[in-house]
């Protein structure tokens, strides 16, 4: 399947790792914000066309499916662009600003009958599944904790006096987008929405937060959250119940799965060493384009929403309020 990505950053990089295990996937285009940019990618992947107009490369008729990895604030209209023009599109997380515009984007991939998937790495790992077939080793779950917090590399520029994007609200960008969503999207994947969410955060001048801080309720526990981009922590995750704990050494790209019995003391290792976390989205995404299926198995369209619906109400509670936001 011939993809195009738009964007050339970090995160594109990875995408390219992912896609280079994917026999069936070939990046044949790239769109920057610049032209300039474009090139210097598409010359570092060999990616032969580069373009900076995502609508040049849409109408050029090289691609047959797209990757989107902007600004969270250019998720919902690239994304709708490409659905209309009945392209299957892989967009990064966060989908949208809001679980509004997540509905908006299922409801148009619904009426072009296109499928849509949305980059969340933790749901396609192979560890998420052997995690949720092992949560009754620990009987009746009585608390869960799941933690993300790392120091951002552009959190100085920010104290310097700068502005950087990942810490602008008009970019629909903070904490709660960029890390929280993975928490919020292994508790969701893992149990549903939520009964009841109490949130706070810590917001900067700019409005976007910098730490946020939740508890998830459920008929018999609660998930309590947290996060930060202005320090690090331990990233270990940890569902406890009656029988005993299990173990995640991290959200957002689960390597290892623990179980701890608690008569015992007895530790067993559950999960298994995964290839590059992209392969997994890829490969599921041109799996299911080959059945007809605009969705994924393991991200469907119910599962986005809630996730969405989950950190909507957390950043209206915290009052982290982005332009597209109607509340």
């Amino acid at each position: 399947m011939k993809f195009g990505v738009i964007g050339t950053n970090f995160v594109t990089d990875f995408f390219m790792a992912g896609a280079a295990q994917v026999a069936e996937c070939e990046v044949v285009a790239v769109c920057g914000t610049s032209l300039e940019k474009a090139k210097g990618f598409g010359e570092k992947y060999g990616i032969p066309h580069a373009f900076n107009s995502y609508q040049e490369m849409s109408e050029s008729q090289l691609i047959e499916a797209v990757y989107i990895a902007v600004p969270n604030s250019l998720h919902h209209p690239i994304t709708t662009y490409f659905l209309e023009k009945g392209i299957p599109t892989f967009c990064e997380k966060p989908l949208a600003a809001n679980h509004e515009q997540v509905k908006e984007l299922i409801d148009c991939a619904k009426k072009n009958h296109t499928y849509l998937q949305e980059g969340l790495i933790p749901l396609y790992n192979p560890n998420f599944q052997i995690l949720r077939d092992n949560l009754n080793l620990v009987g009746r779950i009585r608390q869960v904790n799941l933690n993300f917090s790392k120091y951002s590399s552009r959190y100085d520029a920010y104290l310097s006096g700068e502005n950087p994007t990942t810490f602008r609200n008009e970019l629909a960008n903070g904490a709660t987008m960029d890390l929280g969503v993975y928490v919020v999207a292994d508790c969701v994947g893992l149990f549903g929405k939520p009964n009841k969410i109490l949130s706070t955060a810590s917001l900067l001048d700019t409005g976007a937060d910098v730490a946020g801080s939740s508890i998830l309720s459920y008929d018999d526990f609660n998930v309590t959250l947290n996060y930060s981009k202005a320090s690090d922590t331990v990233n270990t995750c940890e569902i406890c119940g009656e029988l005993g704990q299990l173990l995640i050494d991290q959200p957002s790209q689960p390597q290892r799965i623990s179980f701890i019995e608690r008569k015992t003391g007895k530790r067993t290792e559950l999960g298994i060493a995964p290839k590059e976390n992209f392969s997994y989205e890829i490969a599921e995404m041109i799996n299911q384009i080959k059945k007809n299926e605009i969705e994924s198995t393991k991200v469907p369209f119910d599962v986005s929403l809630a996730i969405h619906e989950t950190l909507t109400e957390m950043r209206r509670q915290s009052g982290i309020v982005f332009p597209m936001d109607k509340f």
